[in-house]
Formats: C-alpha cells, sequence, structure tokens
C-alpha cells in the first residue's frame, strides 16, 4: 500500500470518528450537515492521488481543517467556541445551515476546478520528465556538489539569525530594520520561499544525480524551513516542510523509482520533530515580546492549583503549569486556529453587504486598527497600540472573501477560475525548472496557503503573484546559468 492510500485511510478514520459526534451536536438540519460532510471528504480523500497536483492536495487540506474539521471540533467538543470570532452570527438552526450551504458551494466550485484541470489542463503522470538533459546540468552539479552544499547552508543560516537579530521581516511586526531599495522585500520573500525553492533546486540535482529515495540534501530542505519559521516568527513551518517532502516522494514516484517508506516515513517524522519545537520556540519569542493574544485558549490540560500543594513542591507545579499552557496553546493552534469557517459565519450573519462592499475592501489600508474584515465585516473596534509595533491578523479566507458580495453564483465561479489559476501557475513553475517536481510542489503549496489565508489587504495580492513569478523565472535562470558551464 502506498504512503497516499495510507494518508487517506488515516483522513477517513478520523472523519469516521468525529462523524458521530458532529451529527449529533448539530443544531440546524442534518441532512445540511451530511452533506456538507460528504463533499468536503469528497474533496479531500480525491485530492490526494496520483493525479492530484500540490496545489489541489494542500488546498483541499487547508479548506478541511478550516471548515468540516474545525467546525465539527468546535461544536462537539467545545461548546460553539470560534474562537477567531463569528461577528453578528447568532447560533440558530437557520444561521448554521446557511454557512453549511455557502461552504458546500465553495467546496463544489473547488472539485469542479479540479476536473476541469485534470482534463484540459494537465497532470504530472502525463507529462515528459525527458526534458531534463542529465549530461548539461549534472556536469556542473557534480563537480561542484560539496561547495554548492556548504554555501547554501551557510547563507540559510546567515540570512535566518541575521533577520532574526536586526529584524528585517517577522510576522505580527513592523520592521525594526528597514533597508535601501526594498530589499526588507527581498528578504521576506527569501524566508518565506525563496530558500526553500533553492532546497528544491538542490534535492532534485542530488536525485538525478544518485536516482534514490535516500537524499541528504532532503535534510537541508528541513533545516531551512525550521530556521526560516524561528526567524519570521512563523508557526507554519510545516508546510514548506511537507510540501518538499511530498514534492519529493512524488519525483520518486513519477520517475518509476519503488518507493521506500520507511525512508519517507522518517523524513515525515523529522518534520513534525522539527514542527514542535518550532511551536514551543515561536511561542516562547511571541510571549517574551508580548505578543497580543486575541482568542480564549480552551484549557484542554487542566493546570494544578498553586494553593493545593505546599512550598516545597511549589516550584515544580509551576514549571508543569508553564509547560501544560504551552500544550494548551499547540493543542489549541491544532484544533482551532484554521482559517474557514468563522469567516463565513461572520460574513453570512452580516446584511449589509453585497458588490459595493466586496470592491471597497480592497480600498484597505494597513493600520493599527483593525482591517476592513475586523471592522466592517464582524464589528470589531479593538485598536492595536502603535507601541510596541505589534499587531494581530485575522483573515475571512477566500470562501468567505467572495461571499462579501452575498452571492453564491459569484462565489462558484470565482473559487473555479482562482482554482485554474493557481494550476496554470503550479504547471508554469513545473515546465519552467525543466521538470523539477519538488519545486513546483513548493510554489502548489505556497498558492493554497495564500489563498485559503485570504482577505487581509487583498489590493496587494499583486506582490504575491510578482514574488511567486520572480522565483519562476528565477529557477529558469538559475538553470540556464548551470547549463552554459557545460556547453
Amino acid at each position: 500500500m502506498s504512503l497516499i492510500k495510507t494518508l487517506n485511510i488515516l483522513f477517513f478514520i478520523i472523519i469516521l470518528i468525529l462523524l458521530p459526534f458532529g451529527l449529533s451536536s448539530y443544531e440546524g438540519n442534518k441532512i445540511y450537515y451530511l452533506i456538507f460532510s460528504f463533499i468536503s471528504t469528497y474533496a479531500l480523500l480525491t485530492s490526494f492521488q496520483k493525479n492530484s497536483i500540490s496545489f489541489e492536495s494542500f488546498f483541499s487540506l487547508l479548506i478541511w481543517l478550516g471548515f468540516w474539521f474545525k467546525f465539527t471540533v468546535q461544536i462537539s467538543y467545545l461548546n460553539n467556541l470560534f474562537p477567531e470570532g463569528v461577528g453578528l452570527f447568532d447560533y440558530s438552526a437557520n444561521s448554521y445551515d446557511d454557512i453549511l450551504i455557502v461552504s458546500s458551494v465553495g467546496i463544489v466550485a473547488f472539485i469542479a476546478a479540479k476536473y476541469f484541470r485534470l482534463k484540459f489542463i494537465f497532470n504530472y503522470s502525463n507529462n515528459d520528465l525527458d526534458e531534463f538533459n542529465k549530461t548539461d546540468y549534472l556536469t556542473f552539479y557534480s563537480n561542484n556538489r560539496k561547495i554548492i552544499h556548504f554555501i547554501y547552508l551557510f547563507l540559510i543560516i546567515f540570512i535566518g539569525c541575521s533577520n532574526f537579530l536586526f529584524v528585517f521581516s517577522q510576522k505580527g511586526t513592523i520592521p525594526e530594520t528597514i533597508l535601501p531599495f526594498g530589499l526588507n522585500n527581498f528578504i521576506n520573500w527569501l524566508l518565506m520561499f525563496g530558500l526553500a525553492s533553492f532546497s528544491t533546486l538542490i534535492i532534485f540535482l542530488e536525485f538525478k544525480f544518485k536516482k534514490k529515495n535516500s537524499n541528504s540534501v532532503v535534510k537541508y530542505g528541513l533545516i531551512e524551513t525550521f530556521i526560516s519559521a524561528i526567524s519570521i516568527l512563523s508557526r507554519a513551518m510545516i508546510f514548506n516542510g511537507v510540501s518538499i517532502i511530498y514534492g519529493f516522494y512524488r519525483l520518486v514516484e513519477i520517475n518509476n523509482i519503488k518507493v521506500k517508506k520507511i525512508k519517507f516515513i522518517k523524513y515525515f517524522m523529522i518534520i513534525l520533530v522539527l514542527f514542535m519545537i518550532s511551536l514551543l520556540i515561536v511561542s516562547k519569542i511571541r510571549q517574551s515580546k508580548n505578543f497580543t493574544v486575541g482568542h480564549e485558549v480552551h484549557s484542554y490540560i487542566p493546570q494544578i492549583d498553586v494553593n493545593d500543594v505546599n512550598a516545597v513542591n511549589a516550584k515544580s507545579v509551576k514549571i508543569i503549569n508553564s509547560f501544560t499552557k504551552e500544550l494548551n496553546q499547540i493543542i489549541f493552534l491544532v484544533a482551532g486556529r484554521w482559517v474557514g469557517v468563522e469567516g463565513v459565519m461572520a460574513v453570512s450573519a452580516n446584511n449589509d453587504l453585497g458588490f459595493t462592499s466586496f470592491l471597497t475592501s480592497f480600498k484597505d489600508e494597513f493600520d493599527y486598527s483593525n482591517s476592513f474584515y475586523e471592522n466592517k465585516i464582524k464589528g470589531s473596534r479593538h485598536i492595536y497600540v502603535n507601541e510596541p509595533k505589534i499587531y494581530t491578523i485575522y483573515v475571512p479566507g477566500i470562501i468567505a472573501f467572495l461571499f462579501y458580495t452575498k452571492s453564491l453564483i459569484f462565489l462558484f465561479f470565482g473559487i473555479f477560475f482562482l482554482c485554474i489559476f493557481c494550476s496554470f501557475v503550479e504547471f508554469f513553475a513545473y515546465k519552467m525548472s525543466k521538470g523539477n517536481v519538488i519545486f513546483s510542489y513548493l510554489i502548489g503549496n505556497v498558492l493554497a496557503y495564500r489563498l485559503a489565508h485570504f482577505g487581509y489587504l487583498p489590493q496587494n495580492s499583486y506582490k504575491l503573484i510578482l514574488a511567486i513569478f520572480f522565483n519562476i523565472v528565477l529557477m529558469w535562470i538559475v538553470m540556464k546559468i548551470i547549463k552554459s558551464f557545460h556547453s
């Protein structure tokens, strides 16, 4: 059994365990919940197959986590505690039915786009990887292999540490050091997915050099995601890391080399351990910088009352309580921090929206006061102080954002065409990188993550698109330069 089939089985088991609790806890029409559950499950399980692409796999996972999984966990175990805020939502049965209808329309549009892509655009299994000429590229790589690895590891550590110390770019904060010529944006690109893109190139060349499951350079890629995530105070390192491993898995599979499951299980275990460590480190750093927490973190693991122990054990209890507090934060991130259903709840409950509101949202500008989504959609009026320069961002997600229009038709076709566009971009990345599936899987993951978390300063979306195309063109230029050394 392949690892992908095993993953689908695990997803299916989780769904079977949670479904009865969600169904019994749902206060609206049970038929709507069952339809919503079926559509969500179908979208997820059919997006992890040999004919799937990276964007679809990661987008379906994020949508499932942000909608069905989060919604079911909150109504089943956490007394309808939606920590990101739901605006004017009234928790009535009819209102619950409305949000499941809106969510289901968005997910169906994604499914339709997936089948359109499969029929008319591309899939990896039907594309020829022989574009990559071994002689042209690998002579240079084999002659300079050790120095390439050394320089890359040095850059990973140097850039990550420099950003951490001087704060050129960090999530939730204003840069402390402003570089000339817009170089802060360049550092941000490197740490978000630029360095990871170079990881994919080196892993790809190493694979072509050895044609094996075992690839020591994969560990460089995982180290890069770990260091970069801590440097920018991100708790999402697992996505870039998993996209690299998953892309490498597909590369091995597409090249008709027998996949050694134990090797990839080892890679996934490494990224999971690094992810947990990064969560603890970033959480501690955020606390030391007094990051605001705009939501209630549920006490999954209860703390010990210090008054119930003697003075001798009080110190130990404080250490235990501190540790359980961190665990509660991590569990909360896993169970409740996904973007999706809360955005739809807030938008669905606001009756003053329409196409005018949708267009107005594109005029939103950065301010310490909350965004258009927080102020106009949810009705929040909290204002962050200017010092320290720390702020919290809440986003509606792409489904809720498109539903600002209050039109299900606009929502359907908006999701459909955006997914088609993302598929084209991933295909372009694949072609321009000479069949580097790892690189195109990273790009697909970046697109999926941004789309799932869409809605904050939407007019700035062009910056991400430009950064992705810059990334792709740069990869093409690097491949040309490498080839020129042999010519």
